[in-house]
C-alpha cells in the first residue's frame, strides 16, 4: 500500500468541504493507494494526475510509493489554479 501525504493547500481545501464529500475523497484515495481501479487521468500541461470523485477532483502526484495530494475541490475551479 502506498503512503498518502496531503499538502497544506489541499488540507485547507478539504477542511472547508462538507464531511460527507471529504470522506468520499479519502475513501477514493485509499482505494487508489491499495491498487484498486479508480477514474484517473494524466493532466495536460503539468506532471500531475487527477482522480474523479463525483463532482470533485483530486490532483495528485504519484511518486511511486508515495501519493502527494496537491489539491482537491469542485470540478469547475480545481483546474483554474
Amino acid at each position: 500500500m502506498k503512503e498518502i501525504f496531503v499538502t497544506r493547500e489541499a488540507q485547507k481545501s478539504l477542511k472547508r468541504m462538507q464531511p460527507q464529500r471529504r470522506a468520499a475523497i479519502f475513501a477514493k484515495l485509499d482505494a487508489y493507494a491499495r491498487g484498486e481501479a479508480v477514474d484517473i487521468k494524466k493532466m495536460q500541461g503539468n506532471p500531475y494526475f487527477r482522480i474523479r470523485v463525483g463532482h470533485d477532483r483530486i490532483v495528485i502526484d504519484d511518486l511511486g510509493r508515495v501519493i502527494m495530494v496537491i489539491d482537491a475541490g469542485p470540478r469547475g475551479s480545481i483546474y483554474q489554479r
